[in-house]
């Protein structure tokens, strides 16, 4: 079977702890525990199990992310029967990132795991779903750091790795630490001090009034901005000079790290469930981490028509059909008027 192995007894265990090379920052506190050697993944979970069929729950594993599976009878079998037919890849280092594409994800689970690559030449393993505006800014931070690379493109699939790195994924407070260290978009310039971030090209918990919104928000001052019309660094650069930014509940928020402290952020956001809170806390949480005045306005939900093919492939349709999360929202246009 399948067995788990806890940091303590990696650090006790001389063979276990050979496996594992230590990266820190030191003026920053933060280290990182570096698989490397001879392992299998995923390119779902990202939860590498050793040749010697062994797992560190406590090292990999992520936010929303259930790893019981990987210690059933079933899936041990089926990986027993198959784990010598595997595509193995050769000295990688796996970053790794979200199946889905899903930029919360990518900017702080997976990103900042790359900063403790000491290689100055790096084939970076990343999912073949990442957007071209992912690649480019990882390769615009690669290039900061003088490090020449080249992308290996996973599919969904489990792999051999051989000779390979996978760092451990870190706690988000550490993932914001590292990030603000590293990127410094530049602030006190002329872009919009107020901004409204669409979600117009989303599939789900799109604002279905958002004339109306929008109507409302360019009276006061507010500028429209859409996500999908820029780089990454653009949109922390955008971010990071704002004063008051309105967006719905999604992954775009994930750049209010980047925001000055005091910053007032209102997400609109559907009633969650009880079992949501994870996501429902997700972004009140990164402005308590940041000094910002985090404000909630609540909103109706609509049923979405039709999924996308990304959606309905990653997300089981039970959940697509329940949970608020994967809906539409309607804005109550009156309560909108007098929080802003």
């Amino acid at each position: 079977m399948i067995i788990d192995i806890n940091s303590s007894k990696i650090k006790n265990d001389k063979r276990l702890s050979n496996l594992f090379v230590n990266a820190n920052f030191s003026n920053l506190s933060i280290n990182c525990n570096i698989l490397k050697g001879n392992f299998f993944s995923d390119s779902f979970y990202y939860f590498p199990i050793t040749e010697n069929n062994e797992t560190f729950s406590s090292l990999f594993t992520r936010d929303l992310n259930n790893i019981s599976h990987f210690y059933s009878q079933k899936f041990f079998d089926n990986f027993k029967d198959n784990k010598n037919s595997l595509k193995k890849f050769t000295e990688l280092y796996v970053l790794g990132s979200n199946a889905g594409n899903n930029y919360y994800s990518n900017l702080l689970q997976f990103l900042p795991r790359i900063f403790f690559n000491k290689k100055t030449n790096l084939k970076l393993a990343i999912h073949r779903n990442s957007s071209n505006k992912y690649r480019n800014f990882i390769g615009s931070i690669l290039k900061s750091l003088n490090i020449e690379f080249t992308f290996v493109f996973l599919d969904d699939d489990f792999y051999h790795f051989l000779n390979s790195e996978f760092p451990q994924f870190l706690s988000t407070n550490d993932s914001i630490d590292i990030l603000k260290k590293f990127i410094n978009p530049k602030t006190g310039i002329e872009l919009s001090k107020k901004i409204y971030v669409t979600r117009q090209d989303s599939n789900y918990r799109k604002i279905l009034n958002e004339g109306d919104v929008v109507t409302i928000l360019r009276k006061k001052g507010y500028k429209v901005i859409n996500p999908q019309l820029y780089e990454i660094d653009e949109q922390i650069e955008i971010f990071s000079n704002a004063e008051k930014i309105i967006a719905p509940h999604g992954s775009n928020l994930a750049n209010i790290i980047f925001c000055k402290p005091g910053t007032e952020i209102f997400e609109i956001t559907p009633s969650f469930k009880d079992n949501e809170k994870i996501l429902e806390d997700r972004y009140l949480n990164l402005s308590l981490i940041n000094n910002l005045k985090h404000n909630k306005i609540v909103s109706d939900t609509v049923n979405v028509e039709n999924h996308s093919n990304l959606a309905k492939k990653y997300i089981h349709k039970n959940v697509l059909l329940q949970s608020n999360y994967y809906k539409n929202l309607i804005v109550k246009i009156q309560e909108l008027d007098n929080i802003i």
